[in-house]
């Protein structure tokens, strides 16, 4: 598989802060997703957001709960290059 150029990191998800779960939380990918995200999203490790994302757009959404949320004190996920 050809390499992407971008950089895994593992970080610390932020616990939803409507129901507390950490584990149920993945972050929103916004755009055309290509092969490896949709494929990610089918494994459930990312969220698809839709095709265009607004400044104010959350960037976290909750397996457990079903909710979209923006968690101050986390890294903006692509600045951070986080899958």
């Amino acid at each position: 598989m050809a390499s992407t150029g971008v950089r895994r990191t593992r970080y610390k998800r932020p616990a939803c802060p409507f129901c507390r779960f950490e584990d149920q939380v993945v972050r929103i990918v916004y755009g055309d997703p290509g092969p490896e995200t949709i494929e990610q999203s089918r494994r459930q490790e990312v969220a698809l957001g839709g095709a265009c994302a607004a400044p104010e757009a959350p960037q976290w959404y909750c397996r457990g709960c079903l909710r979209r949320f923006d968690a101050p004190g986390f890294a903006d996920s692509a600045e951070a290059g986080i899958p």
